[in-house]
């Protein structure tokens, strides 16, 4: 049976509750040999589903059990640390946590293991430079996200496409919008997948993600994953650009691990379309092909969150529920157990 794992955006309060759940499944699925072969995710889903790829949960405890904590070692030449110096937490784990051990569990592996991490490409449609006023018109989106839609913050001067990066990418499936995901990459398409602009400095210019040059990148920068895409179904159905790489990523059974608290899956992190109705996605969920996982508690820490002691409760409430998942008849159905 070949799985397929999404993990959605959420921050970094949301994204420890989606750590200590994946660990605890990481854990159960390696020692029952269900390990999903394709991971994809947005944001802090992103940089979650590169810590499935690694291929043991012991990746995803090392970013968590980091993650605030002081004396974590710094890398490289920051930009603007953002709200809290939040760029420097997020900079330093992706390096500290993706060392050469991870990578080679990404890039030396069974070439049929596919990563996908979503980012955003956004540009000025009058293609002038990105400074800081569009820095915070981005910023003001992400933060009326969750109003409702007559009160969203919905800037229209801006082209926002989905940039996908993908490990053992076919070279015929290569375009503007489907990109490798390489080791000269790969932190850097990371921490671009989880940047929200202002809060977390400035976004990543095109030559930041070693990639070669296409015309779509003038005067563009590249950002959060959810700004264009969290859940793919929709996209990955009705979008020619990305027809082939549906099929190329598909799976026998889809896990969501979503981190809305009632399990609505937003194609973008702007809420303004969810796809549960989806005439795919309710099939899917009545053949027992797809399973979507939320949180059944209140998550304790916050989007921007950088608080260890805080983070690592978070963390644990979510190891907890998946031990009870694991014993769940629901669970247990999905694996065919």
């Amino acid at each position: 049976m070949n799985y397929s794992w999404i993990l959605d955006s959420g921050g970094a309060g949301r994204g420890a509750w989606q750590g200590g759940v994946i660990y605890e499944f990481m854990r159960w699925c390696r020692e029952n040999g269900s390990l999903p072969l394709i991971t994809m995710g947005a944001s802090a889903g992103g940089y979650a589903a590169a810590d499935v790829a690694t291929g043991t949960e012991e990746t995803v405890i090392k970013g968590w059990a980091c993650w605030g904590r002081p004396g974590t070692p710094r890398f490289g030449s920051l930009r603007s640390g953002g709200i809290g110096g939040f760029r420097n937490h997020l900079h330093a784990s992706v390096y500290y946590v993706m060392e050469e051990r991870e990578l080679a569990g990404v890039f030396q592996q069974d070439p049929s293991k596919k990563l996908l991490v979503f980012t955003t490409r956004a540009r000025r449609k009058d293609l002038k430079p990105f400074e800081a006023a569009d820095r915070l018109r981005f910023f003001l989106k992400s933060a009326t996200r969750k109003l409702p839609k007559a009160l969203k913050y919905l800037p229209k001067n801006y082209t926002e496409d989905p940039v996908i990066f993908a490990t053992n990418l076919p070279g015929g499936l290569r375009s503007e919008f489907i990109r490798p995901l390489t080791r000269e990459n790969y932190h850097a398409v990371i921490e671009a997948s989880c940047l929200v602009p202002l809060a977390m400095g400035f976004p990543f210019l095109p030559e930041d993600l070693n990639q070669g040059s296409y015309a779509g990148d003038r005067a563009s920068v590249f950002l959060d994953g959810g700004y264009a895409l969290k859940m793919p179904m929709r996209l990955f159905e009705d979008d020619a650009r990305f027809k082939r790489l549906s099929a190329w990523a598909s799976a026998d059974k889809t896990l969501i691990f979503c981190c809305d608290p009632k399990g609505l899956l937003w194609e973008s992190s702007a809420r303004l379309r969810c796809l549960n109705n989806l005439p795919s996605v309710a099939e899917a969920l009545r053949t027992n092909r797809l399973l979507i996982i939320s949180p059944d508690h209140k998550i304790e820490a916050g989007f921007l969150c950088t608080d260890h002691d805080t983070t690592m409760r978070t963390f644990r409430g979510g190891q907890e529920q998946a031990q009870r998942l694991l014993r769940s008849e629901n669970v247990r159905r999905f694996f065919e157990i």
